[in-house]
């Protein structure tokens, strides 16, 4: 029996590329004290505007536990807000501040070279089908992190 080559995987290939992207990512946010959740977090609620925290994980491809530790430093740092829905009670709508904001893009900044880096192995006009197909395999495992809303919560995104 012959055991496969886990580079021939695209998991695999993912999940590898995955961890090597997110250390260079998390290393070129931290002089501007971000965690990779947190930028994730600023740059959608920015895009998007305000939602739930459960919706913002859900759009960030986050445990909701983790963007609850995520939100609660953004919050006390004045960068994210958060105030009650005004028709569900029991339900906490965050928004960005303009700090929050300018943060995000001082974000988009440091993390240019990154991609700049992750693109190097591809010619010019390759570099666009990269991001189609990447966004296309996206769109079809998570398409919410693309900013889509999917399909209706029952939960109302509690």
């Amino acid at each position: 029996m012959t055991v496969w080559d886990p580079s021939e995987r695209i998991g695999y290939l993912l999940w590898q590329l995955s961890q090597a992207y997110a250390q260079r990512i998390e290393q070129a946010l931290r002089p501007l004290g971000l965690t990779q959740a947190q930028y994730s977090a600023l740059v959608r609620l920015t895009r998007d505007g305000t939602m739930s925290s459960a919706e913002l994980a859900r759009r960030c491809g986050v445990t909701a536990q983790s963007m609850g530790a995520a939100l609660r430093d953004l919050v006390e740092r004045g960068l994210v807000q958060r105030r009650a829905h005004p028709t569900h009670g029991k339900i906490l709508e965050m928004s960005v501040t303009a700090a929050g904001v300018e943060l995000a893009l001082q974000g988009e900044g440091v993390l240019e070279p990154c991609e700049r880096e992750a693109l190097r192995a591809f010619l010019p006009e390759e570099q666009e089908q990269v991001r189609e197909h990447l966004q296309r395999m996206l769109g079809t495992l998570n398409p919410r992190a693309l900013g889509a809303a999917g399909p209706p919560d029952e939960t109302h995104g509690a």
